[in-house]
C-alpha cells in the first residue's frame, strides 16, 4: 500500500513538471519581436556656426555697444585719447559650436577709408600723426593701437582656457594693417565652449588742431 502511494506521488509531480515546461516554452513563442513591429527614430546633431558677438553681463547681446576714450581738450598739439574695448557689461563673446578647435576673432575699421567723423570734420584711424598721408592728403593723419595682450580671457559655463590665446598690442597702418588680430584658438583647443574677452586697451593718436566735436568711427568684428 505504501509503495503505490509512492508511485502516485512521483507521477503526479512529473506531471506538474511537463505542465510548467509547456507553459514556458509558450511565453517564449509568443514573446518573439518581429521587424514589421519595430520603427527606428533618428536624431542628427549638427555643428554649428563660429560666430562674435558683444554681450552684457547676462549673455544677451548689446543692441549698440559702444567705447568711449573719455573727453580731451583742443590742443595745437598731437594729443592721445585711451579706452578699454570688452568690460562686464559688454564683453566680446566667441562662441564655437563645432568640433574644429582652431579659429581667430579679429577687428577691423567698417572700411578701409573709414574716418573718424564729426559733421564735416574728419581724421584718420590709420595713419601716423600728420595732416598728410599720400593716400588722403585732405585728411588729417591719426592712428588707433589696440592692445588686446592687456586683456583677460574668461571660459563660459566651465569652458576651459588652453591653448586660446590673446593678440599683440598692433596699429592700424593704411594699405598694410587693415584688420587687428584680438584671439586666437590653436589646435588641442577646447571645442563646443564659448569665451568671454574683456579688457583691450585702446589708444587714439589725435592729430594737432583738430576741431572739437563728438567723432565717431565704427569697428567690426571678425571670426574665422
Amino acid at each position: 500500500m505504501l509503495k503505490k502511494i509512492i508511485a502516485y506521488s512521483e507521477k503526479k509531480r512529473t506531471a506538474k513538471i511537463g505542465l510548467i515546461s509547456a507553459l514556458v516554452s509558450f511565453f517564449a513563442i509568443s514573446g518573439v519581436a518581429f521587424a514589421a513591429n519595430q520603427a527606428t527614430i533618428n536624431q542628427a546633431i549638427n555643428d554649428g556656426t563660429k560666430s562674435v558677438d558683444i554681450v552684457d553681463a547676462g549673455g544677451i547681446t548689446v543692441a549698440s555697444p559702444a567705447v568711449s576714450f573719455g573727453n580731451l581738450s583742443f590742443s595745437f598739439d598731437t594729443q592721445d585719447g585711451s579706452g578699454t574695448l570688452g568690460t562686464a557689461s559688454q564683453a566680446i563673446r566667441t562662441y564655437n559650436p563645432t568640433s574644429g578647435a582652431t579659429w581667430s576673432v579679429s577687428i577691423a575699421a567698417s572700411a578701409p577709408g573709414a574716418l573718424w567723423t564729426s559733421g564735416g570734420n574728419t581724421y584718420d584711424f590709420n595713419d601716423t600723426a600728420g595732416y598728410t598721408d599720400g593716400v588722403d592728403a585732405d585728411t588729417k593723419g591719426g592712428q588707433m593701437t589696440i592692445d588686446p595682450s592687456a586683456g583677460t580671457i574668461a571660459g563660459v559655463s566651465g569652458c576651459l582656457t588652453s591653448n586660446i590665446s590673446k593678440g599683440t598690442s598692433t596699429s592700424f597702418v593704411e594699405t598694410s594693417v587693415n584688420s587687428i588680430g584680438l584671439m586666437t584658438a590653436a589646435a588641442g583647443a577646447p571645442t563646443y565652449c564659448r569665451w568671454d574677452l574683456t579688457g583691450i586697451n585702446l589708444t587714439n593718436k589725435v592729430p594737432a588742431s583738430q576741431p572739437s566735436g563728438s567723432y565717431a568711427l565704427t569697428l567690426v568684428l571678425t571670426v574665422v
